[in-house]
This record gives structure tokens, C-alpha cells and sequence, in this order.
């Protein structure tokens, strides 16, 4: 290989790293599908779930958009909330396990869904937690100092 195609091909393989640097890549599925279900300009909420599912490539600077985020982990069985990370800018926070009726409330038994709340402490603009029917297994006050959190 000549000197001139090892440059091209180191310039490749560095615009590919920058690339894709900015995508977001969903450690949880079910997180994911949750996302591309009910992500719109600035909210991700069940009360606005999309007609067509987002496809293709999800990028960081979309999810900074998101200043609001709600989860039902009814509908999307998601056990793994480090992805909260791509929301920097979120400023409420609703996870929840509920039904469509009030008889059809249950508790979301996953074991240390909530241990990694704690990265959403930096978020500057978190004003809002709210988590409802979900199995407490941590200090969720400590892992979001300053915001307000509901707990029920």
C-alpha cells in the first residue's frame, strides 16, 4: 500500500470516528424502542406517541434537545436507564408502571432498574423526578440533589 492511500485511509477511518462519535448508541433495546416511539422536538412522552416510529440513526444533539421524558415500563420493559445520559438538557423525569385503568397498577419488580439514576446528578437543567410504582432499591434524593422528586 502506497503512502497516499494509507492518508486516505487514515482520513477515512478518522471521519468515521467523528461520525460516529455523534450517534447514539441505546445500551437498552427496550429504551430505544421507547425513544424512537415517543421522541418529538423537545418532549418524549406516551401522551404523544408517534404514528410512525423514528427509524434509522438517532443522533446526541436530537436527545439534547429533549427537555422532558416520560416512561411507562408497562409498555416498554426497560432495564437499563444509563441511556438517561444522552439528555443532558432534560428538565422532568417521569418513570412509571401503570396501566390503562387504576385497578391495573402493579409495582416494576426489575432488580436495580434505578441504580443508575445517579448520572443524571449533573444535569444542570433536572428540575422534576417523578417515579411512580417502581421498586425504590436506592437513595433517589442523593442521585438527584437538585431537583424535586415524587415518589409513589
Amino acid at each position: 500500500m502506497s503512502h497516499t492511500e494509507s492518508f486516505c485511509l487514515g482520513i477515512v477511518v478518522i471521519i468515521c470516528m467523528i461520525v460516529l462519535n455523534k450517534i447514539a448508541f441505546f445500551k437498552d433495546e427496550e429504551f430505544l424502542r421507547a425513544v424512537r416511539d415517543t421522541m418529538g422536538q423537545e418532549r418524549m412522552s406516551l401522551a404523544k406517541r408517534r404514528e410512525n416510529p423514528i427509524k434509522g440513526i438517532i443522533w446526541k444533539k436530537s436527545l439534547r434537545k429533549i427537555n422532558f421524558i416520560s416512561i411507562n415500563f408497562k409498555d416498554y420493559h426497560v432495564k437499563d436507564i444509563t441511556d438517561l445520559a444522552y439528555f443532558k438538557n432534560v428538565e422532568t423525569i417521569i418513570l412509571t408502571y401503570m396501566g390503562d385503568n387504576e385497578e391495573d397498577i402493579g409495582i416494576y419488580e426489575e432488580e436495580n432498574i434505578l441504580d443508575n439514576l445517579y448520572l443524571v446528578k449533573k444535569f444542570k437543567n433536572l428540575r422534576r423526578v417523578q417515579l411512580y410504582h417502581l421498586k425504590i432499591n436506592s437513595d433517589v434524593k442523593a442521585a438527584c440533589p437538585n431537583a424535586r422528586v415524587f415518589i409513589d
